[in-house]
């Protein structure tokens, strides 16, 4: 399952990894995407309320939530067939805490994120082919998966491999479910997908359509791996977690590749 009579390195395979230095570079589109992505993040701490509920909210949130407005002004209904057989996959908040062997993980993994070398290309779309969007893993328990050990893991889609970035190092676990569930005593799952975007790649090119075509890229994705789930497995894309905390456990620049969304998986009953 893993090599590990090697070490690896980001220099091993990241060779062509973007280098900004010396490069021209909208500093001023940067400054401004950040300041808007650090507006509108999750930054949930343990007992938050949802304060912008209210009674007028609550009210119309009976008529808006799972509805869509209907134009007013059409020439003509018409209704199409229903496929009985076309069952959607309805989000899980509960899972249990079985084993996931090493090959259903790395097949599901693969068949989300993957890179496929004959067709040159992933199975969902990135703008201008940037990908910009970085997969972190977080494994919260030894065995969650089978063979691999709790920590943060990045997957590299080009060699279809994980680096472990850390095994929570000095992370302490009340720090850890602050960052991932802090209005929870235990985690909704051992497994936890979370998606950074790499902003300066994000903008380099289209400056602010690119961070839009980032966003839109993480719901692909977040529908291909609930596509590449199997029967026995189940998910869920949550906001409830401390986005600033959680990207500082991985590793990672919480100015520059901030975790936007974490999607939780695991066996379902």
């Amino acid at each position: 399952m893993k090599d590990s009579k090697n070490s690896f390195s980001w220099q091993d395979s990241l060779v062509d990894w973007p280098d900004y230095t010396g490069n021209s570079f909208p500093v001023t589109t940067f400054r401004e995407v950040e300041k808007f992505d650090l507006l509108s993040s999750a930054t949930a701490l343990p007992g938050n309320k949802k304060s912008y509920l209210d009674n007028e909210m609550l009210s119309w949130l009976k008529h808006a939530e799972k509805n869509n407005r209907i134009p007013q002004n059409f020439e003509e209904k018409i209704n199409l067939k229903n496929n009985d057989f076309d069952t959607k996959k309805r989000s899980h908040r509960f899972f249990d805490t079985r084993m996931i062997s090493f090959d259903v993980f790395s097949s599901l993994v693969y068949k989300a994120y993957g890179y496929d070398k004959n067709s040159d290309t992933r199975g969902y779309g990135s703008g201008g082919g940037l990908y910009p969007i970085n997969v972190i893993i977080f494994i919260l328990e030894d065995n969650a998966v089978e063979g691999l050990k709790k920590g943060v893991y990045y997957f590299y889609p080009l060699t279809n491999c994980l680096y472990r970035l850390n095994s929570f190092n000095n992370i302490s676990k009340e720090d850890l479910s602050v960052a991932l569930y802090p209005n929870r005593e235990k985690p909704y799952s051992n497994i936890a997908i979370g998606y950074a975007a790499d902003l300066r790649k994000c903008i380099r090119k289209y400056q602010y359509l690119g961070y839009k075509n980032a966003l839109i890229e993480i719901g692909l994705m977040i529908q291909a791996l609930k596509t590449a789930l199997p029967q026995n497995m189940g998910e869920f894309s949550c906001q409830n977690f401390n986005n600033r905390l959680l990207t500082t456990i991985a590793d990672l620049d919480k100015r520059n590749a901030p975790i936007e969304i974490v999607q939780w998986i695991g066996r379902i009953n």
